[in-house]
């Protein structure tokens, strides 16, 4: 998690002055502080022995919808960004004659969206089977009289 937002933040945004006043930056890093607030204070106080039902749920529920909120704005901040780095030609590499071999960025940026989101997938079932396991199923039963 840290790699991706280190890639987002200074490889995409940061290098880009055009894309730094877009909106889905500020989206982006909206997501990214609130989850962010709500997991550590519950890592917090689950260290210090502290359970509290409200934010243990809000813990292990508010990830499911958000995180693949940020992973759109992700992605999108990085599609608003492509056509800069096509302009540009920002971080894209020709290496001299005997290698004759060029690495594209925007290339590079195409291929981590597609790893981006076939890992949201393995990540949401990571998130789901850990709020099963702390919350339980969630399914309540009617006892009939």
């Amino acid at each position: 998690q840290i790699t991706e937002r280190i890639i987002v933040l200074f490889v995409v945004i940061n290098s880009q002055e055009e894309v730094q006043g877009k909106y889905v930056v500020c989206v982006l890093f909206f997501l990214w502080n609130l989850l962010d607030v709500v997991r550590y204070t519950y890592n917090m106080l689950a260290r210090m022995g502290i359970y509290y039902l409200p934010l243990t749920w809000l813990n292990f529920s508010l990830c499911i919808p958000l995180y693949p909120l940020s992973v759109l704005a992700k992605g999108f901040a990085i599609c608003v960004s492509l056509p800069y780095f096509e302009s540009f030609g920002t971080y894209s590499i020709k290496l001299p004659f005997p290698f004759t071999f060029s690495i594209y960025f925007p290339y590079v940026l195409k291929m981590y969206l597609l790893v981006l989101f076939a890992g949201m997938c393995f990540i949401i079932q990571n998130l789901f089977s850990e709020r099963t396991a702390h919350l339980g199923t969630g399914n309540i039963k009617i006892k009939r009289s």
